[in-house]
C-alpha cells in the first residue's frame, strides 16, 4: 500500500482501493500471472491510495503529472481531474492505447 498525498478518508469509511460508493465507482486494477501489479481508484486524488504488489508502474508519470505527491496540480487547480480523464490519459499512454472518452487525443 502506498499513500503519497494528504487524500481525506472516504466517507463511506473503506479503503479507497475498492469500488464501493457513488463517490468511488472508477479503479483501475492490472494484474500478470494471476497477481495484482496496480490497483487504484481514478480522479479528485483518488490515485494517491494505491496498491500492487510490484512496483508501481505509473508513479514517474503520476508524479510528472501532479497527481501525487507532497504538492499536487489537485492543490493549484480547482476541480483538476475530477473525472480522472488525466489518470486515463496516462495509463493508455504507458499501454500505447487509444485513450478513449475519458482521455485526451
Amino acid at each position: 500500500m502506498v499513500f503519497l498525498a494528504s487524500t481525506p478518508a472516504c466517507a463511506c469509511g473503506h479503503s479507497y482501493a475498492v469500488p464501493h460508493c457513488a463517490q468511488h465507482p472508477c479503479q483501475f486494477a492490472y494484474s500478470r500471472g494471476g497477481f495484482a501489479v496496480s490497483l487504484f481508484n481514478l480522479g479528485e486524488r483518488r490515485e494517491s491510495h494505491r496498491f500492487g504488489s510490484q512496483a508501481d508502474l505509473f508513479i514517474r508519470q503520476f508524479l510528472e503529472e501532479g497527481l501525487v505527491g507532497r504538492t499536487t496540480r489537485y492543490d493549484s487547480e480547482p476541480g483538476f481531474n475530477a473525472d480522472g480523464a488525466e489518470t486515463v490519459r496516462i495509463i493508455a499512454e504507458h499501454f500505447g492505447l487509444p485513450a478513449g472518452p475519458l482521455g485526451r487525443d
